[in-house]
């Protein structure tokens, strides 16, 4: 009896890992686009990734090709299959530039680097990729209703680029070498309002008050609180540097 229970699990289990069978046979062009609008909108992106190949093979002259592969490119994203998604993407942007979905790839394309993004002190080339991809984006399609989110993710980018340049620039700090220091430090500045924004310039007033530049130490300070939102232990500790200035 256990043993069956075990097996009957063991088959549900598989089942639900498989997902949905769909079965096209005797179906028309608009059944099996119903069909492979419903998995994807269920999120079921194996079997959409399946009907909408299905679809280009089966109808490779259909007016409606580049959904298709905007579809499946948003598919095999969701199936975190990444070069695949890129690869349809970009057949979207370069065999259908006039394409309504064409600035959606572009903007897909940006996230699914992202979506491979790691920690900051790690490799940035996830991130590099997708702020070339969001630079493309913004020469190609200005217009594109799109373009608040692809705004608010080049946001996250150099927020996350800012982080990177801060870390590696306290790394030199602690050290004592203030010239490579400031170089990065006033990349994550350039970076622009960040998360970070208080920290670089708290970190930039630090270096100065090492070095014995009392001017250019209480700038960095002054800015830090006139321009960020500063938590008790960093106003704290900048109020009593000034006053040592």
């Amino acid at each position: 009896m256990r043993r069956n229970i075990a097996l009957i699990s063991a088959a549900l289990v598989l089942a639900a890992a498989c997902g949905r069978s769909y079965n096209t046979t005797g179906m028309n062009l608009e059944q099996v686009e119903e069909l492979a609008d419903e998995a994807f909108l269920n999120s079921d992106f194996s079997g959409a990734s399946r009907l909408y190949t299905e679809l280009m093979f089966m109808y490779p002259g259909s007016s409606r090709i580049d959904f298709y592969m905007y579809r499946l490119g948003r598919a095999e994203a969701g199936n975190r299959y990444w070069d695949d998604a890129l690869f349809y993407f970009d057949r979207v942007e370069r065999e259908y530039a006039s394409s309504q979905w064409a600035d959606d790839c572009a903007y897909q394309s940006a996230r699914v680097w992202w979506s491979q993004r790691q920690d900051y002190r790690k490799d940035l080339t996830p991130v590099l990729n997708c702020k070339a991809e969001l630079e493309n984006f913004f020469d190609e399609y200005p217009g594109s209703t799109l373009l608040e989110d692809a705004v608010s993710l080049m946001g996250d980018v150099n927020n996350h680029l800012a982080w990177r340049a801060l870390f590696i620039g306290q790394v030199y700090s602690r050290r004592d070498k203030y010239d490579a220091s400031l170089l990065y430090l006033r990349e994550a500045l350039d970076y622009g309002v960040t998360e970070c924004r208080a920290d670089v310039l708290i970190s930039l007033g630090d270096i100065y008050y090492s070095k014995g530049n009392e001017y250019t130490a209480r700038e960095f300070y002054q800015r830090a609180i006139d321009e960020c939102e500063l938590s008790e232990d960093q106003l704290t500790d900048i109020q009593s540097r000034l006053g040592e200035l």
